[in-house]
């Protein structure tokens, strides 16, 4: 048997991790001078108001070999092998904590995937990573899928200030010139794990229709991605909902620990294509 584990940022609620029997392990973030421990994206308690009250003073820390050992050893004695799941190595150093645990618990049993991306990314990943352990697909033989399905994994995003991914130190391939004026807002991909960007968008529908139009016309799941309001979500999940009406497009909130690159204006969409 193999379990499936991923970190925080996968952004999911409780129910629907457990529902696939999925274990998290959790980042952290600073504010307000407390280091806090993220969550299921519904357990998070009143982040927003930490985070967002200084953006400039919120820090995020990577999940810790310390941290994924426990969860190894657990399921490594309770007879599973595992296949763990994580967000970009060219976005934080959680995926070499989990390598670090896996050769400190059992190597050989213990199979770390670097998903190249995050959020909804990570979790249509994480999804098919069940789907393949359900299979009864060898560990070895899971995890070489899961790498060949990452190039068929995409996101596409939008934020309202660019200042707080500045202050990260998470961008790849975009201009200093891209910015957030007059009512223009910069549209972002996610692509061999670093953010790049894909071009600009003019005004809230404008926004809408150039992240729609990012999701490839084979993709066979979508989600959207919100920080604040649901219902700022809304116009793109109906405008994506519009062009791929068979798809079931839920509604993702994201975490503190995006939340402090991203800030609290960001909008986006995720798709995996088979």
């Amino acid at each position: 048997m193999i379990a499936i584990v991923t970190d925080s940022t996968v952004c999911i609620p409780k129910n629907e991790a457990e529902a696939y029997g999925i274990r998290i392990v959790p980042n952290s973030y600073s504010a307000g001078g407390q280091t806090y421990r993220e969550s299921y994206s519904d357990r998070n308690g009143d982040f927003e108001r930490r985070i967002f009250s200084n953006p400039a003073a919120g820090k995020t820390s990577q999940a810790s070999a310390a941290a994924f050992i426990p969860v190894f050893r657990e399921l490594i004695r309770g007879g599973f092998e595992v296949l763990c799941v994580v967000l970009s190595s060219r976005l934080s150093g959680t995926y070499s904590s989990a390598c670090i645990a896996a050769r400190e618990v059992d190597a050989e049993r213990i199979a770390v995937v670097d998903s190249l991306t995050t959020a909804g990314g990570l979790w249509l990943l994480t999804k098919r990573a069940h789907a393949l352990a359900a299979r009864g697909m060898p560990l070895r033989q899971a995890a070489e899928r899961l790498e060949a399905l990452r190039e068929r994994a995409g996101i596409a995003f939008s934020v309202d200030d660019m200042a707080a991914l500045r202050r990260s130190g998470r961008l790849g391939l975009v201009p200093q010139s891209i910015g957030t004026v007059l009512n223009i807002r910069p549209i972002l991909l996610c692509v061999r794990g670093t953010v790049v960007a894909r071009g600009l968008a003019r005004g809230a529908a404008g926004r809408v229709r150039e992240l729609a139009d990012k999701v490839p016309p084979d993709a066979k799941e979508i989600l959207v991605h919100y920080m604040s309001d649901p219902a700022e979500a809304e116009p793109l999940r109906k405008s994506l909902k519009e062009s791929f009406p068979a798809l079931d497009i839920g509604l993702y909130r994201l975490g503190p620990v995006l939340g402090v690159h991203l800030g609290k204006g960001v909008l986006g969409a995720a798709w995996i294509c088979e």
